[in-house]
């Protein structure tokens, strides 16, 4: 189900095996990864094309056949670039919750005393990224069992310890905690009023700072400006409306916080590179 919503908390998979597979492409009605947290892990592997993902304030370019993980908890978001991309969200806690002898290994990643590498490149890994492109193409045939899924996570999480992929906190660049609170406090503000006037001053007092410091730390963190994040949720909620509503186009604008619907056109077309109309007929086809 298609959601643009900051933090998550849809079941993903069953409270029994609390795991779920995504195959994502250009039809996908989240092709583009809006920033959000949750409290799963998120593993994914890149098929084709390239994928720019955010976490933190940190960011990655992967490539075909690269890996990005996501550990539980952290603000992320990914731009695709013609690229066909699966994951695997799950809760590492849930799936090992009855297997004691595991989370001895396990412990230091659920209290993320250690953050696994967040990027593994297939040229400077390739025995790793191998390993999961074969789980995953099991996935996506359907031919695997729940067994095979512990089974692999306990090879990925051994192989990340036997092969030092992971980074100790306190050795770690990793933002600051307050910083990421007080970010996403302003992701849950626009996603609550998208649809009302929204200015960087009223943004910069939620988060507690100066609009200069604001303007830098967002956009160090989420790699735009606030106002083009902005600009950025408004249109993916305008997109959403065009293909499961029958709104007008121009109501579907005013919905979305544009007053004019000429400027909605060419804020959608930046972003989209069709306008609102063309949008709609493509995706009725």
């Amino acid at each position: 189900m298609y959601s643009l919503a900051l933090h998550e908390q849809k079941q993903h998979g069953t409270p029994e095996f609390p795991a779920e597979y995504h195959y994502v492409d250009c039809s996908h009605p989240r092709y583009q990864m809006p920033f959000h947290w949750h409290r799963e892990w998120e593993l994914l592997h890149i098929i084709e094309g390239s994928f720019r993902l955010h976490i933190e304030d940190d960011e990655y370019l992967a490539q075909a056949g690269d890996v990005l993980l996501v550990n539980g908890g952290a603000l992320h978001g990914g731009m695709p670039t013609d690229c066909t991309y699966e994951c695997l969200v799950f809760d590492l806690r849930g799936l090992f919750r009855g297997i004691e002898i595991a989370k001895k290994d396990l412990r230091p990643f659920y209290q993320q005393t250690l953050i696994p590498n967040r990027f593994i490149s297939s040229a400077g890994e390739p025995a790793f990224c191998r390993m999961v492109e074969a789980y995953m193409c099991a996935l996506r045939s359907g031919q695997y069992r729940e067994l095979e899924t512990i089974g692999f996570l306990c090879r990925f999480f051994a192989m990340i310890h036997k092969e030092r992929l992971y980074v100790r906190v306190q050795d770690s660049k990793l933002t600051p905690a307050n910083r990421i609170h007080q970010i996403k406090s302003v992701l849950e503000y626009i996603e609550t009023h998208y649809s009302d006037p929204l200015q960087l001053e009223s943004m910069a007092r939620i988060a507690n700072m100066n609009p200069k410091y604001f303007c830098r730390v967002f956009h160090s963190i989420i790699g735009r400006s606030p106002m083009d994040y902005v600009n950025y949720y408004r249109i993916e909620r305008a997109a959403y409306l065009l293909i499961n509503s029958s709104l007008p186009v121009t109501t579907v604008g005013l919905e979305c916080g544009f007053s004019e619907a000429s400027y909605f056109t060419k804020v959608f077309q930046k972003y989209k590179n069709i306008t609102p109309k063309q949008y709609r007929v493509l995706n009725e086809a």
